[in-house]
């Protein structure tokens, strides 16, 4: 057996090394030890955990080093960030100054997770001519900013503190970078949202939200970031863009509808577009036998019956058909939550009988006419 101990650990201590079956105990010796100190127990370890031990004590003293070697770098940038923002927040000349420094460098400070902070202040102080200069130091790149945890934030302010005009050029590059993959990467599709959100008439932005539909859109509906994108196409795209992520919602309302995030742009698309639209949404649902308590069944589907609770013309048909499935919907977890928030409970007798009567033969004469109203003006 060979062991070989690092110098210094040498220096520090005489150890005699004992192979005992698979495990080597070392020992400090007794001669170094004061006259008045008790005797140490013997420290035990495997061969391979000594090995590794080693190893991470040396891995360890390396990171340090590199750690403070930089150390002065990044103390002599975050001294700079500080005295830009104590110019900024100074007004007058002093802001004057800061901002032309941010200028002059804006492109790596808005790729700097503290840097980026830095130049969205600035556009938030700065005069329209002001973040017009700063906006300029971001062209040609927008499309690696758009994917960057800090640029696209930048990105956002300028979108929010320029003109349509003025920050057209972030549509104007975003697409031509792929603008379906934008719209599924987590930063990307922030910037999307805003862009669409400031500028969705704009001519570059209508093309770019054409240029993400042209894509699967059940994917975008269905993705953890690209269904943020989906519900501002719903808030502020034109009727035909809308028409493009609700026929794909109600081709399938019922996958949908249970989905962590498409049930989110179901949801949307119920609360905010038009009464023509919600109608032939909701029909996809009501007119599905057992879907309506399904749904109120369903972690998820849950907030579907809900949005379609909150319409006036659907809600008294999406009560009477939890009514009459009240023994089932009650023993749900889900369901049973729904319940009590109605009123219709199992503690809450007397609600569940004036809505039963409430919703009488006539009810039932008028939903059905409902119903039949809406699949004809679907078809």
């Amino acid at each position: 057996l060979h062991l070989t101990l690092r110098p210094d650990l040498g220096r520090a201590m005489s150890v005699v090394v004992v192979v005992k079956n698979t495990f080597i105990c070392v020992v400090e010796d007794e001669g170094l030890l004061s006259p008045k100190a008790s005797r140490g127990r013997a420290c035990t370890t495997d061969v391979a955990t000594l090995d590794r031990q080693v190893l991470l004590s040396l891995v360890e003293e390396d990171t340090e080093v590199s750690k403070y070697g930089s150390l002065p770098d990044r103390v002599g940038a975050t001294q700079q960030f500080a005295r830009l923002a104590v110019g900024l927040n100074a007004g007058g000349r002093a802001a004057a100054a800061a901002l032309d420094e941010i200028r002059r460098s804006v492109r790596a400070l808005a790729f700097d997770a503290t840097g980026s902070d830095l130049v969205v202040r600035a556009f938030e102080v700065a005069r329209t001519s002001e973040a017009r200069a700063l906006a300029e130091g971001l062209r040609g790149s927008v499309g690696e900013a758009a994917r960057s945890s800090s640029a696209c934030r930048v990105l956002e302010q300028i979108v929010r503190s320029l003109s349509v005009g003025d920050a057209a050029f972030i549509a104007e590059e975003m697409l031509s970078q792929s603008p379906h993959s934008l719209a599924l990467n987590v930063h990307g599709s922030s910037v999307l949202c805003r862009v669409i959100e400031y500028s969705s008439a704009y001519a570059h932005t209508s093309a770019l939200i054409d240029a993400v539909l042209s894509a699967d859109v059940d994917v975008l509906c269905c993705h953890k970031s690209g269904h943020e994108v989906a519900m501002s196409i719903l808030s502020n795209g034109s009727a035909g863009q809308r028409d493009r992520v609700l026929s794909v919602l109600r081709g399938d309302a019922q996958r949908f509808a249970r989905h962590r995030f498409a049930s989110k742009v179901f949801e949307h698309a119920l609360a905010l577009c038009s009464d023509e639209e919600q109608n032939s949404l909701a029909f996809q649902v009501l007119a599905r036998p057992g879907m309506v308590v399904a749904l109120a069944c369903h972690n998820f589907g849950i907030n579907i019956v809900r949005a379609l609770l909150d319409l006036p013309r659907m809600s008294k048909q999406v009560q009477m058909l939890l009514v009459n499935s009240r023994s089932r919907v009650s023993k749900d977890k889900f369901g049973s939550e729904l319940m009590l928030e109605l009123g219709l409970g199992k503690q809450q007798p007397k609600r569940m009988l004036d809505l039963t009567r409430e919703l009488g033969l006539a009810e039932r004469i008028e939903y059905d006419a409902t119903v039949a109203s809406i699949a004809i003006a679907g078809a």
